[in-house]
């Protein structure tokens, strides 16, 4: 990042701000892939023992459709859970990379931050 000025003081609030809502977004993805993954796996738990008889179903979209293979819907399930597992890491990465810029940035920030406010208070007082 380019070294922070009075001049330009303005725009780099407002890239720090869109960041930061960046970093809102991507948090709550994750929140929901996690939820996800828990709930994948609360139904891997209950199916693992279901017998080959057991009919169950599976929710897709605003319908439900019959199980013809149980240990296929578990091998699906478990491919599943594992790319909301990659797709939640990846995000948590970024997450952390933004995360660091902005602490970066806030060092940056502040002090000219300060001197601006410093600077527009002794030309009010005159």
């Amino acid at each position: 990042m380019s070294d922070i000025t009075p001049e330009n003081v303005q725009e780099k609030l407002n890239l720090f701000q869109q960041m930061q809502q960046q970093v809102q977004a991507l948090s709550q993805q994750a929140s929901q892939i996690d939820m996800s993954i828990r709930e994948t796996e609360r139904t891997i738990e209950e199916i693992k023992n279901a017998e080959k008889d057991t009919v169950l179903y599976r929710a897709i979209g605003s319908i439900m459709k019959k199980v013809d293979d149980i240990n296929k819907l578990r091998e699906d399930l478990g491919e599943e859970k594992e790319t909301m597992e990659i797709r939640n890491k990846s995000l948590k990465n970024q997450i952390e990379k933004l995360n660091g810029e902005l602490g970066e940035m806030q060092k940056k920030l502040t002090p000219v931050l300060q001197n601006v406010q410093e600077a527009s208070g002794k030309n009010a007082s005159e």
